[in-house]
C-alpha cells in the first residue's frame, strides 16, 4: 500500500479505540453470573440457577465439559455437575470463555471465518495451558484463557473496519509485513491494543488484558508477564501449525525471551503439539454447535 493509500482510508475515520462501544456486549447472563460468583455468600447451586435461565449457554457450557478440554471420567448432563467437577476457579473461565465466544458466534467476518478464528484461539489456549502445566505454574487454567483471548481485538477491527481489513490482509499475503503492523498503518493502532481496550472495557481482570496487549514480541522481547511468554510461544507453535487462523498467514518471529520463560527444549513440542491439534477441533465444535 502506498502512503497516499494509507492517508484517503485515515482520512475522515472515527479512531478504532474510540468505537469500542460499537462491539457486541457480553451476555447479560454472564454479567448475572460475575457478579454471583464475586459474592462471598454465593453458592454453585445459585449460579448453576442463573446460568439454567439461557438453555443456549448452558448447553454450550455442558459441551464443553465434556469436550477434550477437560478430559472428564464420566459424562455430565447437569450444569451444576460439571461446575461442581471443574471447581470454582476454572468455573469462571469457562463462564467468560462462552459468553465471550457467544458474544461473537454469529457475526459475519468474510475475509476468515469464524470457525477458523475460534479454532487458532481455542488450540492457542490449549498450547499455553499445556506450557503452563509442564512448567508446573499454579492455576494453569488461567493460560489458557489468555491464549484464547489473545487475537479477540482482531475480531473487531474485521467487525468495524471489513473493507480495511480485506486490504490489510491482501497486503499481508503480499509480503508487505506482518498483519499487525499493517493495521498500524491503516488504523494508527493493532488488534493487540484494540482486544486489551475491549477486554478493559467488558471489566475482564488485568492480567488478560496485558496478554491481549502484549503477545506479539520481537526476537528480543522482555515479555510483560508470564501470560504474555506462554500466550506468544503458543500463538508462535499453533501458527506454525496453521490450526485455524485469525488472519495471519506467516508464522510470527518468535521472542527469545519468552521461550527461554518457559524452560521448554524441543523434546517437549511433540506433547504441546499433539495436544493442540486433537483437542482443538473438539472444544471448538462445542462452543458453537448451535
Amino acid at each position: 500500500m502506498s502512503a497516499a493509500e494509507i492517508h484517503a482510508r485515515q482520512a475522515h475515520r472515527v479512531p478504532i479505540l474510540e468505537r469500542i462501544d460499537d462491539l457486541p456486549s457480553l451476555p447479560s447472563t454472564y454479567l448475572r453470573a460475575r457478579e454471583a460468583m464475586d459474592d462471598p455468600n454465593g453458592s454453585l447451586e445459585t449460579l448453576a440457577q442463573i446460568i439454567g435461565t439461557d438453555p443456549a449457554m448452558s448447553a454450550r457450557i455442558l459441551r464443553v465439559a465434556n469436550s477434550a478440554l477437560y478430559g472428564l471420567l464420566t459424562r455430565v448432563d447437569s450444569v451444576w455437575r460439571a461446575l461442581s467437577i471443574i471447581g470454582v476457579a476454572e468455573t469462571r473461565n469457562l463462564i467468560l470463555a462462552t459468553a465471550v465466544i457467544s458474544a461473537f458466534k454469529d457475526l459475519p467476518l468474510g475475509a476468515v471465518s469464524m470457525r477458523s478464528f475460534w479454532e487458532h484461539s481455542v488450540a492457542c489456549g490449549v498450547a499455553a495451558r499445556t506450557i503452563a502445566r509442564r512448567m508446573h505454574l499454579s492455576s494453569p487454567e488461567r493460560f489458557y484463557l489468555a491464549g484464547l483471548l489473545h487475537d479477540i481485538g482482531r475480531l473487531c477491527l474485521f467487525i468495524l473496519e471489513p473493507v480495511s481489513m480485506s486490504t490489510a490482509l491482501q497486503a499481508h499475503r503480499e509480503r508487505q509485513g506482518p498483519l499487525h503492523d499493517i493495521e498500524t498503518q491503516l488504523f494508527a493502532t493493532d488488534h493487540a491494543a484494540v482486544g486489551a481496550a475491549l477486554l478493559r472495557h467488558w471489566g475482564i481482570p488485568d492480567t488478560f488484558c496485558v496478554a491481549a496487549e502484549t503477545h506479539h514480541l520481537s526476537q528480543d522481547s522482555e515479555p510483560a508477564c508470564t501470560e504474555t511468554a506462554l500466550t506468544h510461544v503458543a500463538d508462535v507453535i499453533v501458527n506454525s501449525l496453521r490450526i485455524g487462523t485469525s488472519g495471519t498467514r506467516w508464522v510470527p518471529q518468535l521472542s527469545d525471551r519468552a521461550w527461554r520463560m518457559t524452560e521448554l527444549t524441543t523434546s517437549d513440542l511433540p506433547d504441546i503439539v499433539e495436544t493442540s491439534i486433537s483437542t482443538a477441533r473438539d472444544v471448538t465444535s462445542a462452543f458453537l454447535e448451535h
